[in-house]
């Protein structure tokens, strides 16, 4: 991220998008009390001041919110060099290398993560250069990082967005909203900018009520931004993956706090959880006349591939990150969000053996007009990718070139999608995708 974030994420998330953002949620130090379960480093007496601090933090949160504390928040001060060293382990434990592996894999087959970068490493210099503070809904504690005693304006906003996580797993339980996300990116993301809009908004709202603060920030951004050269060099789908849910989540519940009656709306939102990226782009998709995604089916591709394949990913994209992917790795195609927005459901897999992948992909649109442009725009994609052309095949396009064959068809409202490493396991799993 372009500064320091602070976010929660539930550990019970387990699609690639929240692995991504685990970290963000997971990173815990236990460290020697301050007022009401509140800590720091070992050998740092914490002030008067600062506990006072951070009682005044979470009760001006939580009046701006208009949720209650039910009960007193666990806080505590991390610092960022032991960020770092707690990053390394927490994350990399609940994100081991087999599933780096076939995150990686994945990726690479789509063409939205260059070849030869280590994925966890990436991760893990990422979010010790980025986070500033973290909520984490397994053990219900608050931790904002900060190497002395004193709060600074960033810091203190911070701890405002995660006590705004705290409330919303008092009142809402944020384990319990985040049950059966285990096999939908999308709706992974979708569920994760409610959550960090929602925070995001308060965000707002605590700096427009101390004027002084504001003040505050605004000297601290003119006086430099904080390091971003590992973010800078991240491939678009990590970053916009990142970023989404706090910049789309912010107008999402933006929006529905302007429909509804200011946050009773967004507290409503919590039993009735967006469902998709979709939603939160196109928020009338949501509150108006609902939009829900399309189930779309794959066939089982284990028999027919046989003894050597496994499974890397099974997933849904959802509207957002097929308008990531249709972008390129340059993030510059600027028709990418037009041809992605008439999306109405989605379903790939990725098969790998010891060499090669192989992707089905089966979406449905809108209409068949919508269905077309996401067909160009993918056909598009995969020309400048491959840097070869699709000629016609029986009603299909396909493309042959280096050891990849790509088949890519447009059926009224839907479009298929294969890539395999020869052209008779292309046919053989076009076809089944043709049921």
């Amino acid at each position: 991220m372009p500064t320091s974030a602070s976010a929660s994420t539930p550990p019970a998330w387990r699609t690639r998008a929240a692995r991504w953002l685990l970290p963000l949620g997971m990173v815990a130090l236990a460290l020697a009390p301050i007022a009401g379960g509140a800590q720091t480093d070992p050998g740092v007496e914490p002030s008067a001041a600062l506990a006072a601090d951070f009682e005044r933090i979470a009760a001006e949160a939580a009046e701006l919110r208009g949720l209650p504390l039910k009960t007193d928040i666990d806080e505590a001060l991390l610092s960022g060099a032991a960020l770092g060293e707690k990053v390394a382990g927490d994350f990399l434990a609940e994100y081991p290398a087999a599933e780096q592996e076939a995150d990686r894999r994945t990726l690479e087959a789509f063409g939205m993560f260059p070849e030869g970068l280590d994925l966890g490493q990436l991760l893990t210099d990422l979010y010790s250069e980025q986070i500033a503070g973290f909520y984490d809904s397994e053990s219900d504690e608050m931790y904002v990082i900060s190497d002395d005693d004193d709060l600074s304006a960033e810091e203190e906003i911070t701890l405002a967005h995660e006590v705004t996580h705290a409330l919303q797993d008092q009142h809402f339980d944020l384990e319990k909203v985040s049950a059966g996300l285990e096999d939908n990116d999308d709706a992974s993301l979708a569920v994760t900018s409610l959550i960090e809009g929602d925070a995001t908004v308060l965000m707002g709202d605590y700096l427009a009520a101390d004027l002084a603060l504001a003040a505050r920030m605004l000297a601290a951004s003119v006086s430099g931004a904080a390091a971003s050269d590992v973010f800078d060099g991240t491939p678009p789908i990590i970053q916009e993956t990142l970023l989404f849910p706090y910049l789309g989540g912010q107008a999402f519940v933006t929006q529905l706090r302007e429909d509804g009656a200011d946050w009773a709306t967004v507290d409503a939102a919590y039993a009735d959880l967006p469902q998709s990226t979709e939603q939160i782009l196109h928020p009338e998709k949501y509150l108006g006349e609902r939009d829900e995604p399309t189930a779309v089916s794959l066939p089982d591709l284990g028999a027919l591939l046989g003894a050597g394949w496994s499974e890397l990913d099974d997933n849904t994209l959802g509207e957002f990150q097929t308008s990531v992917l249709l972008a390129g790795l340059d993030g510059e195609n600027e028709g990418a969000e037009a041809a992605a927005a008439g999306w109405d459901g989605d379903h790939y897999a990725v098969w790998g053996d010891a060499e090669d992948e192989v992707i089905a992909w089966s979406s449905v649109w809108d209409s068949a007009g919508d269905a077309a442009e996401f067909a160009a725009a993918l056909a598009a994609y995969d020309a400048d990718r491959f840097e070869a052309e699709f000629a016609d095949a029986d009603g299909a396009q396909r493309l042959e070139v280096d050891g990849r064959v790509v088949l890519l068809e447009q059926d009224g409202t839907g479009v298929r999608y294969v890539l395999a490493p020869t052209a008779e396991l292309a046919d053989e799993v076009f076809a089944a995708l043709a049921g």
